[in-house]
Formats: structure tokens, sequence, C-alpha cells
């Protein structure tokens, strides 16, 4: 099977260095073409910042995204909304 995503040691965390939140701290996984994933945790788990860092809506504090072979966090700013048109459907 073809990898479609693959996540690697994956932190988001937001504040500065001496209040630090980590939403995220080193998730890493991948998923194949046909299969089915489910995101489940508590309230305040990080599902939310999760899933909008894999859509390239929220950037990532150290990781790589690939996704269909192309590491969204390497993509410059001005081009990310073309990504994200030319590689996300609803």
């Amino acid at each position: 099977m073809q990898g479609i995503l693959k996540i690697e040691n994956l932190k988001k965390y937001y504040g500065t260095k001496n209040n630090i939140t980590k939403a995220i701290d080193n998730i890493s996984f991948s998923v194949n073409e046909g299969e089915f994933v489910a995101i489940m945790g508590a309230s305040g788990s990080g599902k939310t910042t999760l899933l909008n860092c894999i859509s390239a809506i929220d950037t990532v504090t150290a990781s790589k995204i690939i996704i269909n072979g192309n590491d969204i966090t390497e993509i410059k700013d001005r081009d990310i909304a073309s990504f994200r048109r030319n590689n996300f459907r609803i």
C-alpha cells in the first residue's frame, strides 16, 4: 500500500520560553491509502491542533508532515494555499 500521510516527531508549542504550552509533543504515525483513522482523546489533548497542522492551517514547531510525498512543512507561505487547493478534497 502507498503511504499518503506520514508524521515524524510532530511538535506544536505555544507561548514564550518561560511559559510554554505543549499542545502536541513528539507524535509520529503514518496512514496508508485505503485506511480509515480515528483521532480520539480528552478535551484539550491536541486533536484539533493536530488536524490544523496536517491541513496546513497552522504551522508546526518541529516536524515533517509528508502528504503524498510532499513535505508540507517545507512549502513556502505564499504557496501553501495553492497546495491546499490542489491536494485536499472535501
